[in-house]
This record gives structure tokens, sequence and C-alpha cells, in this order.
């Protein structure tokens, strides 16, 4: 596994003040129908094997999910969805990796939280009355919540949105508010709490949507220091490049990644965790860290 380059002091002078490395959450879509790499870790030693190479490439966390958010994703019932990720859950358990569950669905939130893994992804921001019941009744266990914005919180990333580039973060801001205070009345700890303002066609089409976000990512930090971001591969990416597909959109994705850590963005979820960190590490040499 790659590490960061550490600090020996080399007698430069005027060196920047580097961030921290973020936490890193590795992705493993155990889906058929992702829009990144749906099919590829159906297959449960498959999967366990990609969880393994993550963790090797410098992943904290491995982000799990059985339920594709793609636009054009079937339905998976919650019986299956758990089925598929059982098997790598017990696997990562039993060698002590992290997990962080995505998933919108309270039957499988109340089976990953039984099997004690750390983090809960959910994608509708806990915006039902079922997922409200969850965390009320997790409250005084470990787990950590992840809510996501959406501009329709819904189970899917849509093709139509409402929102505009002017008006993007003053929705996202009332979200969060909302949410935090729902929290706060269920007393569920602030420090259990992540927030993650979407990216891609879960805000809208338009890829001016998503880069007004990561324009004033500063000020979301400042009132929500508990930010997670993903970027990885989305289709803003590809479409503020002419429409390039997936496969082209790594070095996109990893000088966007690059730019989050420079704005101290704490949680970045990815693809590709050796990317992230090999540019990290170049950055920091370029600017004297030898």
């Amino acid at each position: 596994m790659e590490t960061l380059s550490k600090n020996p002091q080399n007698g430069r002078e005027n060196r920047p003040d580097f961030p921290p490395k973020p936490l890193i959450f590795g992705v493993l879509n155990i889906t058929s129908d992702s829009f990144s790499d749906g099919g590829k870790y159906i297959d449960s030693d498959l999967a366990i094997e990609k969880a393994l190479s993550l963790v090797q490439e410098g992943a904290d966390v491995i982000d799990i999910g059985a339920q594709s958010s793609n636009v054009k994703a079937g339905w998976v019932d919650p019986h299956t969805e758990w089925e598929r990720m059982e098997k790598v859950v017990l696997e990562l358990k039993a060698r002590k990796i992290p997990i962080s569950v995505d998933t919108f669905t309270p039957e499988v939130m109340h089976r990953a939280i039984s099997f004690g893994v750390e983090y809960i992804n959910n994608i509708r921001g806990f915006s039902d009355e079922e997922s409200l019941k969850v965390l009320r009744e997790s409250r005084l266990l470990s787990t950590r919540f992840i809510l996501m914005y959406s501009h329709d919180r819904g189970q899917r990333a849509a093709p139509e949105s409402h929102l505009l580039p002017e008006s993007v973060l003053s929705e996202i801001f009332s979200f969060f508010r909302e949410k935090k205070s729902q929290l706060a009345d269920l007393n569920v700890p602030e420090d259990r709490i992540i927030f993650d303002p979407g990216m891609g066609f879960f805000l809208s089409p338009d890829p001016k949507v998503s880069f007004a976000v990561l324009a004033s990512v500063e000020k979301l930090i400042q009132e929500f220091p508990q930010l997670m971001l993903s970027v990885t591969r989305k289709s803003f990416l590809g479409n503020a490049l002419g429409g390039i597909p997936v496969e082209d959109r790594e070095v996109p994705t990893t000088v966007c990644e690059l730019y989050l850590w420079l704005k101290k963005v704490p949680i970045i979820r990815t693809h590709s965790p050796l990317n992230l960190i090999r540019a990290i590490n170049i950055w920091k040499l370029s600017n004297g860290e030898f």
C-alpha cells in the first residue's frame, strides 16, 4: 500500500501547510447495473477480492452498495440486496476492516447495524419515517450516518432537476440544517452525522450545478465540518468535457479529488484510492516536501 509522504526537515522555507490526509472511502458496487462497474463484483468472492484490493490501495473504509442509484437501474428487493453483501460484510468484519453500507432500505440498515458496520450511507438523506426510526433506535450505538442531499430525495439519480448553479448551495444548506435539527430532536449525537452534498445527476444533468458546489465547498465545511464528497467518475465530469465515457474519467476524477483535499474536505469517497494518494504525494513533493 502506498502511503502519503512524510515531512522531514529538508531546509526549505515557506512551504505550504498541507491539509491532513482525508478519510478515504473505497467504492465497492455489488450490483448488476451501476453506471461505472455494474456486474463486475456481483460474485461474493470477486467482491471480497476487490475490497481487499481497495484497502491495499489505501482505502480506510469500504463503502458497499448492492442497490444501484443509476438513472436506469432496476429495483432490488431488500432480501436480495442484503444477500449480495452479507458474505462480504462478514469477511471484512473478520479482518477488522471498517465498513460503510450504502443503502436507503430500512431492512438492510437494520441488518447492517446488527452486524456492527461503522457507517450507514443513505442517498435519500434519511428522509422517510422508517429510516428515521432506524436512526432513533440506534442512537445509543456507535454507527455513524451519512446523509446525502439529492434534489428530489429519490431512490435514483434523476435526469431532470430544478436546481441552478446560483441556487444549489442555498438548497443544500437548507436541507442540511433541517436534517441537523431533526436528528438533534431524535437525540442522535452530532458527531455521528456526516453530510454529503451529492454530485452529478443527484443535483442536475447540468455540470455547472455540481461545479458551483465545488467552488463553494469551503462554505459548506465551515458550517458542516463532517463533510463527505464523492465525485468519482460522475456524470458532471464527463459532461463538462464533451460527454466523455465513464472509462475516460479517471484523470478528471483525480484532479477533482486533489482539489477537494486542498480545500480540506475531510472525507472523500472514490473508486481509485491509489490515484488520489499518488496525486497528493506528487503535489506535496512538488511543493518541497521531500
